[in-house]
């Protein structure tokens, strides 16, 4: 027997925003985390001449909750704001 929820696709997700300073990453996961946002993080290679050891790390955030998330990050000054470039892409992963 099938259930109703079998036959739903579901891609809700958006890649939010990126950053490449792991200690702003660790702000946007605790300000998220205490707003109850729901998200995973991506991470993306540095290049072979890239000056970056880290990469960039990709917050994806569900689209019903991207106001929650933005509202999350407001408590930042600006100088912090200007580490973080905002992507707002739908993903394009499928699943199955």
């Amino acid at each position: 027997m099938e259930t109703a929820y079998q036959k739903v696709k579901v891609h809700n997700e958006l890649e939010w925003c990126q950053v490449t300073d792991l200690g702003m990453k660790e702000r946007i996961e605790k300000l998220l985390l205490k707003n109850r946002v729901s998200y995973y993080v991506k991470w993306e290679k540095p290049g072979f001449f890239s000056r970056d050891k880290f990469g960039t790390c990709i917050f994806c955030v569900n689209q019903l909750q991207k106001e929650a998330a933005e509202e999350a990050i407001q408590s930042l000054v600006d100088d912090e704001k200007g580490k973080i470039k905002f992507i707002n892409r739908k993903l394009n992963n499928d699943f199955y």
